[in-house]
């Protein structure tokens, strides 16, 4: 029924905000959106910021990888520096790389969902141990392409939900075809797949009926078209993931 599909800030909203910064969070969480997405990088000193790409070079005024720079030295980048929206230039506005912290901290009710970005087992170990500090282990799924990643964060924090990693979307969807899907005992609580991938469309209503009896969400990634949203609400899709959130509010 209308409503209940879920309206996810992708990027904390990007086509708002430069990305994955607070200003965005805080622009998609007045526009009315139900769930924040955000990318994960750790840092050399070990801390979880805010941040899609491994390097700085195409968000900010910086050059090189995240995991070579300290959380100090971060503090010195122009999160605005490269991103123009409707003319509007976010550079020199003081937009800093945010860390998870203060996140939580900002938006202590919201839900989230949290893409690690890293493959190694210290962003999983570290991004379970702040959810379980800021208590936010009943408002977050996890979510990674990397089954590594995926692997160590499900060990350390069995209670947080997980979304399926590209392999095990990979599986379920090939499961599914073949009317095999009973079989695949689920790692997770959700899929978030693109509408089409490798010549199959995902958007299909018996590939959504089959995962929702499997008890799974099927969420969207990255649905900006007005049109598109409409067709996925109608073919029974649980969650949009957009870098729109305006959009989307309207269209729901």
């Amino acid at each position: 029924k209308p409503g209940t599909i879920e309206n996810i800030a992708h990027g904390g909203g990007q086509g708002h905000a430069p990305p994955d910064t607070l200003e965005a969070l805080q622009l998609a969480d007045a526009m009315g959106a139900d769930v924040l997405e955000i990318d994960l990088q750790l840092t050399k000193d070990g801390v979880l910021v805010l941040h899609h790409d491994d390097t700085l070079d195409r968000i900010t005024d910086m050059k090189g990888p995240i995991a070579a720079k300290t959380w100090a030295e971060l503090q010195q980048a122009d999160s605005g520096y490269h991103t123009v929206i409707d003319g509007q230039s976010f550079r020199g506005k003081g937009i800093k790389i945010a860390r998870l912290e203060q996140a939580f901290t900002r938006f202590p009710a919201k839900r989230w969902v949290i893409e690690i970005k890293n493959d190694n087992e210290a962003a999983s170990t570290r991004l379970c141990q702040l959810i379980s500090q800021f208590d936010e282990t009943n408002r977050v799924i996890v979510a990674s392409f990397h089954d590594g990643a995926m692997k160590t964060f499900r060990k350390a924090c069995p209670k947080v939900a997980t979304a399926y990693s590209g392999d095990e979307a990979r599986l379920f969807l090939i499961a599914s075809h073949l009317r095999l899907s009973r079989f695949i005992q689920s790692p997770g609580v959700a899929l978030q797949i693109p509408t089409y991938a490798a010549g199959f469309d995902l958007t299909d209503p018996h590939f959504i009926a089959t995962a929702k009896s499997r008890g799974l969400k099927v969420q969207y990634w990255t649905i900006n078209e007005r049109k598109e949203m409409r067709d996925l609400i109608a073919r029974g899709a649980d969650g949009i993931m957009t870098d729109y959130v305006d959009r989307f509010a309207q269209v729901r």
